[in-house]
């Protein structure tokens, strides 16, 4: 991605159950000086899922992907150095 660096947030990665066996994960906390739609984008095409950008009342602006993508998120926010270790919440299943 950019090298242009941003405040860090506290991001939280949610892993709710669907129907059955199906899950979504929910990424959220973000600054708003990030470009979501372009950080949806890229992991939809890295990950190989669907996903969406969705303005959550309580949350705010969420990411939400199909399928428990918890770890891959986790790798991948650490690489890209959006947060530390210390700054990522993992939740759910």
């Amino acid at each position: 991605m950019s090298s242009i660096t941003y405040p860090e947030p506290t991001i939280t990665i949610f892993v709710s159950q669907r129907n059955g066996k199906k899950c979504k994960t929910h990424i959220y906390g973000w600054c708003e000086e990030y470009d979501l739609p372009k950080i949806c984008s890229h992991l939809k095409k890295t990950y190989n899922c669907n996903g969406a950008v969705i303005n959550n009342e309580e949350y705010g602006e969420t990411i939400e992907l199909s399928g428990n993508k918890k770890e891959e998120i986790y790798k991948f926010l650490l690489k890209e150095e959006i947060c530390t270790k210390n700054k990522i919440i993992l939740r759910g299943i």
